[in-house]
Formats: C-alpha cells, structure tokens, sequence
C-alpha cells in the first residue's frame, strides 16, 4: 500500500499544476472579460452623461464604422506600422550604441549626453515641423520623429543595465584575456538584457503614437492622417474606430515585445519558480 501511494504522489502532483493549455486559455478569458467590462462602462456612461454622439458614438457605431472602412483602416495601419517599426530600429540601434559609448567613456557622457537630453526634451510639436522640412512629408519625417521620441528610454535603460554588471564577472573575464568587444558582448549584454526589453516595451508604444503624431503635420498616409480626416468631416465613428484600431496595435507591439524578453531572456528565473 506503501508502495501504491508513493506511485500515486507524482501524478497528484503533476495533476494539481494547471497546464499550458489552461493557463492561456484563462489568460484570453481574463482579456474578454476585461474587454467586455471596459464597453459595459462605456456604454453606461454614454447613458447615465448623455453624451452626443458626435463627441463619443456607441460602441455599435463604432465598430461599424470599423467593418465599414477595414480594407482603408487596415491600410493605414500597414502604413503607420511600418513607419513605426523603421523608426524604432534606428532608434534601438542609437540609443544602444550610445549606451555603450557612455558606460565605456565618461567623457564621451560629459560631452554628448548634455546634447541628447537636450534634444529630447525638446517639444516633439516643435521640432516635427522642422523635420518635415528637411526630409519631406513620408517616410523620412516619419522615421525622424519616432526616434527622438523612442531612443531615449531604450538609451536610459541600457545604460543602467550596462553599469549592472557583477563586478565578479567583469573580473572573470579580465582573468580570462577577453578584450572589451568580447566582455561586452559576453557578459555586459545578456546582464543588461532585462533593462533593455524595460525601455523597449516603453519605446514601442511610444513608436507609433511619434508615427501618428508625423503622419498628422505631414498628411502622410497614416492612421494619423486618418484620425485628422475623420474629425474634419465629422465622422465620430471612423474617428473613434482608427483609435481603438490604434489603441489595439500599441497592445500588440507592448505584447510582443513581453513576449521576445521571454524568449531571450530564458535563462533567467520566471515570477513564482524557484531559483
């Protein structure tokens, strides 16, 4: 009997931790209902404030605004993303060389890093119109504004990721012979790895709402210039429908840069195992 229950204690065991499956299929629930709460509040609270429609329509306005127009919005969207993600390489690629510039030499960081927090605290509204000037309305201008507004959380981030090296391992590696090239890469990066997905998730939102926001002064296609169409004409569904469809692609890039951390990232311990 002994022997019996010693069989039976794994397969408990096994059987009490919820699978895969489960987890994400109660992960979707969680979204479906968190999407159904967020409609009920916004149409109660067209009923309860009496809202026009012109200034918020209902949520059955809106997604048949959205059904109406998909092949146009879907358009927009392809133009907006791309836009957003050409910026947001060039942004990654700067702010990681920066990054590196300035955790390997201090005076490269007393001399350049005044000039970059300088520009990026530069009104974007303000430098956008002079952008255009220089490199057109499409997709130069475009890329230009979503990487002032992007590269700086990804620089900050990797700069406090790159000084987060153990010293031990930096030791390690001088013991070792490694060179700095090899050090950085080595050990450096993988270290800085969390810092850099924290100001990649940040920087992505922010990516395509810079992408928005130049498609808006340009007229580039966009869902920018779509937004900016619709409240000229009047057409509080569209309008609202290019929003959420914006709103929905924020999540997407927020959620796939989640998932890419965890996927080259797995070397580190997840919430709740142990270590």
């Amino acid at each position: 009997m002994a022997d019996v229950a010693e069989l039976d204690a794994p397969a408990t065991a096994d059987a009490l931790t919820p699978p895969q499956g489960w987890r994400r299929l109660r992960q979707v629930l969680g979204w479906m209902i968190g999407v159904a709460a967020l409609l009920l509040i916004w149409r109660s609270a067209l009923a309860v404030f009496q809202v026009p429609a012109f200034v918020m329509p209902t949520p059955e306005a809106v997604f048949g605004a959205l059904i109406a127009n998909a092949q146009a919005i879907g358009l927009a969207a392809l133009f907006t993303t791309r836009n957003a993600l050409l910026g947001l390489a060039v942004a990654f690629a700067l702010a990681i060389s920066l990054a590196a510039l300035f955790v390997s030499s201090r005076r490269l960081t007393s001399a350049i890093l005044p000039v970059v927090i300088a520009l990026r605290t530069a009104p974007v509204l303000a430098i956008a119109p002079i952008l255009i000037m220089i490199f057109g309305r499409g997709l130069g201008a475009a890329i230009a504004v979503v990487v002032i507004v992007s590269f700086f959380p990804i620089m900050v981030n990797a700069m406090k990721g790159f000084s987060s090296t153990p010293t031990h391992a930096l030791e390690l590696m001088h013991v070792l012979g490694a060179g700095w090239l090899k050090t950085f890469a080595r050990v450096r990066a993988p270290f800085a790895l969390p810092h850099i997905f924290a100001g990649s998730r940040s920087a992505a939102t922010s990516a395509l709402l810079a992408a928005m926001l130049a498609e808006w002064l340009s007229g580039a296609p966009g869902l920018g210039s779509m937004i900016l169409q619709a409240s000229s004409f009047r057409r509080s569904a569209l309008m609202w429908a290019v929003v959420v469809v914006s709103m929905c692609a924020a999540f997407a890039a927020f959620s796939m840069t989640s998932w890419l951390e965890r996927r080259l990232t797995t070397w580190r311990p997840q919430p709740g195992e142990r270590q």
